[in-house]
């Protein structure tokens, strides 16, 4: 952390300060917290691309969700329609899945290829915008962190947050090259409604937060539990106070909310979206329900009731309203998203997928990096409350503690909502790296200086939640990593689909392939081929019969394969899926294809692969 020579209301310059040179008076006003926020992550991101450039060049993407998302993008590229989101050739047999994705995120990937296409060919086209799309998108979060935190009561949080946001690696790794799935729009939709929240109140900021809070959720209804949050905020700030500008921010959040979510659906989904009742998705049981809050407090803010607790009950009653208008439309919903797996899809799949476990399931050693930084950001907010003697400064980081304190409590519950949560502890984690150097910086001898110097550098979140790790890992073995000594794979241990494996399986004529869950997005994306099912939870029934087929009853693997109208069944004997599988039942058909003794209804086709990828033709039915 650097010296900030920033002029900051209310301080001083240190002592011993020369008077600058319009040369240097000149640069100082150059470097702006958004200037040096670009640089920061411009820096970063360089560095990020350099590293990954092997894998750039090879399209070795470490998500399947990215490989579903770029096939996506061809499908809309190849004259898909912008409001048909089917994919088709997942589970062919039943007509295709209907993605519960948004072309949000489509749309800037398949402009930059449309626009690079001519220039470059589809091929290297692809390749610059999956590389350098989430670095820009990175960007944008990093001044819009600027921006909003900017009006804490230290300034000096603007100059440096973007320092703490690049070492929060929970944040960094959803802006890394090739990682083109939603989740860095969920963290830069959620930064931008907090920088609402930190303006002064009022109609304004409050349909602005609205309206992000709506993209948000069209975007991935995952952020509902935050969108909800600065409802709540908002409608607990009014019920205490009465103020006006309150009572303007609650109202034209929930009225752009309301409004926000049906425009963008229409302009996402078409007429159909407005009438769908997906509960794993914006649709018309979630629009109703914001529909009935913005309509309730519309009602009660009109009549401004005078005592603290009758608007506090006449809230509550709104938000039972809404909560009832999304259960009479969609019953199913009050169960959430993922109630109707098959019981052999959650125990196969979906317990495996951590993002949505509670933290515990990823062991003590990974729980300290979820929770180190938003317990620091947490300390520092606290304290910068305390601190403050503006009645509106204290009112700032009120909302970013409450904030903080809402999303670390989701990302003990479901460890993808750790993102959200570090990023509203950023601006607390440099309120402490401050007010450390300062200190540091008032230590007269050299070496105790330098010490504490560092003391301040382990105020940035990754730095701060290493040596913790380091701490208590020597004291409590449980706290040490994972010893993962020899357990390095070759290239393409994870899908297999290294470059000779894919031309061998372009060179088959295109079928529908049944391959392990976990397999399945690569392939729709590597070869020209259809799949059973991949790891997206609507196809749920497909899901399961791919399940079954593996790890079921060996003698109704084929009767289900012939269902879903397979032409091939593929595994990979290095895939991490493969082994729990055939691990599951020693006569299975997993353990079956393994040990290479294939039931007779299949045919084995040679094809080269270096991490053991095998394909066996299915026999037409005698």
């Amino acid at each position: 952390m650097t010296e900030l020579a920033a002029p900051v209301p209310g301080g001083v310059a240190a002592q011993g300060d020369a008077p600058a040179s319009a040369d240097a008076t000149a640069l100082h006003r150059w470097f702006t917290p958004v200037r040096i926020a670009l640089l920061v992550w411009g820096a970063m991101s360089l560095i990020a691309i350099v590293g990954k450039w092997q894998a750039i060049g090879a399209l070795d993407l470490a998500d399947t969700d990215d490989a579903m998302r770029m096939a996506q993008v061809r499908d809309l590229l190849a004259g898909q329609s912008w409001w048909d989101l089917t994919q088709y050739r997942v589970n062919p047999a039943g007509g295709g899945v209907l993605m519960h994705w948004s072309r949000i995120v489509d749309a800037p990937l398949a402009l930059g290829i449309l626009l690079l296409e001519p220039l470059f060919g589809a091929a290297i086209a692809e390749r610059i915008v999956m590389a350098l799309w989430p670095p820009l998108l990175g960007a944008a979060l990093s001044v819009a962190c600027v921006l909003g935190y900017r009006r804490l009561s230290d300034a000096r949080i603007a100059y440096v947050v973007p320092l703490f946001l690049i070492m929060s690696g929970y944040i960094l790794a959803q802006f890394r090259p090739l990682r083109v799935d939603h989740h860095g729009w969920q963290i830069f939709l959620a930064m931008l409604i907090m920088a609402q929240a930190l303006r002064p109140a009022g109609w304004r900021p409050g349909l602005l937060g609205g309206l992000f809070a709506a993209a948000l959720l069209s975007v991935s209804i995952e952020g509902l539990p935050v969108v909800a949050l600065f409802a709540a905020l908002a409608a607990l700030r009014w019920a205490l106070h009465g103020r006006g500008d309150d009572r303007a921010w609650l109202a034209g959040y929930l009225v752009a909310l309301a409004g926000g979510a049906i425009l963008l659906q229409f302009a996402t989904r078409g007429p159909v979206g407005l009438v769908g009742t997906w509960c794993d998705s914006l649709s018309a049981p979630y629009m109703a329900a914001f529909v009935a809050a913005a309509a309730a407090v519309l009602g009660i803010t009109h009549a401004d009731p005078a005592r603290p607790w009758a608007r506090l009950a006449l809230l509550g009653g709104a938000g039972l309203a809404a909560a009832g208008a999304l259960v009479w439309t969609e019953p199913q919903c009050a169960n959430g998203p993922f109630a109707s797996l098959d019981p052999i899809v959650v125990q196969y799949w979906y317990r495996n997928i951590l993002e949505g476990q509670p933290v515990w399931a990823s062991g003590a050693y990974d729980a300290i990096f979820v929770l180190v930084p938003s317990l620091m950001g947490l300390a520092g907010s606290l304290l910068a409350w305390r601190d403050c003697a503006a009645a509106a400064d204290r009112r700032n980081w009120a909302t970013v503690i409450v904030a903080l304190v809402g999303a670390a409590i989701l990302s003990l519950l479901v460890l993808r909502s750790v993102s959200t949560a570090h990023l509203f502890a950023l601006p607390g984690c440099a309120w402490l790296g401050i007010r450390a150097w300062q200190w540091a910086r008032t230590i007269p001898a050299a070496l105790p200086r330098v010490l504490a110097s560092t003391l301040a550098a382990l105020s940035l979140p990754l730095l701060g939640s290493v040596a913790v790790s380091m701490l208590l890992g020597a004291m409590f073995p449980m706290f040490k990593p994972a010893d993962k000594t020899g357990s390095a794979k070759p290239p393409f241990a994870q899908d297999c689909l290294d470059p000779a494996a894919v031309a061998a399986l372009n060179r088959i004529p295109a079928t529908t392939i049944m391959t392990p869950i976990d397999l399945g997005a690569p392939f729709v994306y590597w070869t020209h081929h259809g799949l059973v099912a991949t790891g997206h939870h609507r196809n749920k029934e497909a899901m399961a019969n791919t399940l079954r087929v593996f790890v079921g009853d060996p003698a109704k693997a084929e009767a289900l394969v012939r269902k879903e109208q397979a032409g091939l069944v593929v595994i990979c004997r290095t895939a991490n899926d493969l082994v729990q599988y055939r691990r599951a039942r020693r006569d299975a058909l997993a353990a079956q294809l393994y040990a290479g003794k294939a039931p007779a209804w299949l045919e084995p086709l040679p094809i080269a692969s270096r991490a053991g990828l095998a394909v066996w033709r299915v026999k037409p039915a005698s």
